[in-house]
């Protein structure tokens, strides 16, 4: 319940009232504005164009300047996401509580920090493709989540040669 209370009370300190003052023009006409929005995102190192078909932002009536806030971005982020196909925040928080598992027990389990996996429920990072795959791998395969025990696995299960003489 206290998530559920920061989240809320977060969300009412982002929504001030409009109209705002331009950052560019200092003018009193900012208000939001539904556009769409094209721009280059790199994830894993590779710049990916993005397309966000109706993007809400605010932008300045006077100049025309867009003030990028959190849920534009938000919005941009889930767009790089979808186009993508990498896990939304929704689906890996379902996933792991699914499983019984804390986000400290899963962090330990991939071998990650418990924040990385609080910022990819949230939706604040994006996940690598790598750990992308390693979490629908550990999701759906009790195997792959039997041998990933973190510091506690056995070094040694699971591992044969993988060239044989």
């Amino acid at each position: 319940m206290p998530e559920q209370q920061l989240q809320t009370a977060s969300e009412s300190t982002r929504q001030r009232p409009f109209p705002w003052h331009c950052p560019k023009c200092r003018q009193k006409e900012v208000r939001p504005a539904i556009i769409t929005y094209r721009c280059d995102m790199v994830h894993d190192g590779q710049p990916h164009p993005v397309t966000v078909p109706e993007l809400t932002v605010p932008r300045c009536g006077h100049c025309g300047e867009l003030v990028f806030n959190y849920p534009a971005e938000e919005q941009i982020r889930n767009a790089l996401r979808s186009q993508l196909h990498l896990l939304t925040p929704d689906e890996i928080r379902a996933a792991r509580t699914g499983l019984a598992l804390s986000q400290r027990a899963l962090a330990d389990r991939l071998g990650v920090g418990e924040n990385t996996i609080a910022r990819w429920e949230t939706g604040d990072q994006i996940q690598s493709r790598a750990m992308d795959n390693l979490l629908r791998i550990f999701f759906a395969l009790p195997e792959v989540r039997s041998m990933l025990l973190g510091t506690n696995q056995d070094p040694h299960l699971g591992t044969e040669p993988l060239f044989r003489e």
